[in-house]
């Protein structure tokens, strides 16, 4: 059902006074903070993220909180980082959803997540009470809307719910526009911020050992040999050795060489250097509690 037969006269009132606004910041940076001012008249979402999960990897197309702060980009990079996306229930619920469907619109149970991280990190430290997650399908990839609420506002209700899915399918077609203008490729920081990107990249797309290719992860992650020993369980000489071991067979002398071997590597990984935009299917999302 569209929204402008959905929702009641106030209610579009609201969007009246806010889309304009969300429509002229497509391609720039305050497209985040138009599009959860829409968010937070429609439903009265305090935070809101937007994401692109490619086929091994979750990165951030925008985020942003409506008291100003870093929160929301704050707590999606220990979301990222920590690899907790991995392990989240309602993401998984939403790709396994979109096995057999464009979308899916899938609300997190926080009180009662089993993962201890999630539920007190993610979620815990900034008083996160209720969830709400909207995927689509881009091509092979998915794109996602995160829109969150703390205890200071409570859960989202039925009405909001209801809001939230009637304005879904406008939404994403300015989030397909907004990707396609902005997209230059993924984040190259993530190719070195991320222990868990470096490790797949180089076991998938190199022929190094398992123990040589754990150190050199951790090399170029910016770890110290004492480190990398500790983490491993192995003595600095013998972490050492792996490094040297890798370095030959490498054809390397040094972590720089090191590093821009691993910056081409990545970058050829599943074509991510020239990776086109594709195309977002059509948003009609299906909401059930999960």
């Amino acid at each position: 059902m569209s929204f402008w037969t959905a929702l009641p006269e106030p209610a579009l009132e609201k969007l009246a006074a806010n889309f304009p606004a969300l429509i002229m910041s497509i391609g720039e940076k305050r497209f985040g903070i138009e599009l959860l001012s829409l968010l937070h008249a429609t439903c009265g979402a305090e935070h809101a993220t937007v994401f692109n999960l490619t086929a091994d990897n979750l990165f951030e197309v925008t985020a942003a909180s409506l008291d100003g702060s870093d929160t929301a980009h704050r707590q999606v990079g220990v979301y990222l980082k920590e690899g907790l996306w991995r392990q989240d229930p309602t993401m998984t619920e939403a790709q396994h959803r979109l096995e057999s469907d464009t979308s899916a619109f899938v609300r997190t149970d926080i009180g009662h997540l089993s993962d201890d991280a999630l539920r007190e990190i993610v979620y815990g430290e900034t008083d996160i009470q209720d969830r709400l997650l909207i995927c689509s399908r881009w091509g092979d990839d998915i794109v996602g809307l995160s829109v969150l609420r703390s205890s200071n506002v409570g859960r989202f209700t039925t009405t909001d719910i209801e809001a939230v899915k009637s304005i879904a399918g406008t939404i994403f077609a300015l989030l397909a526009k907004h990707i396609s203008m902005t997209w230059n490729g993924p984040n190259v920081s993530v190719a070195l911020t991320s222990l868990e990107e470096i490790e797949a990249c180089i076991r998938e797309c190199a022929a190094l050992p398992r123990r040589e290719a754990e150190v050199c992860s951790r090399i170029i992650y910016g770890m110290s040999s004492l480190g990398i020993s500790l983490e491993l369980n192995i003595c600095d000489e013998t972490a050492m050795t792996y490094r040297k071991r890798a370095y030959n067979r490498l054809n390397i002398a040094t972590q720089r060489d090191l590093l821009l071997w691993y910056l081409e590597l990545w970058s050829k990984w599943q074509d991510r250097a020239t990776r086109q935009v594709p195309k977002l299917e059509k948003v009609l999302p299906d909401y059930k509690a999960a």
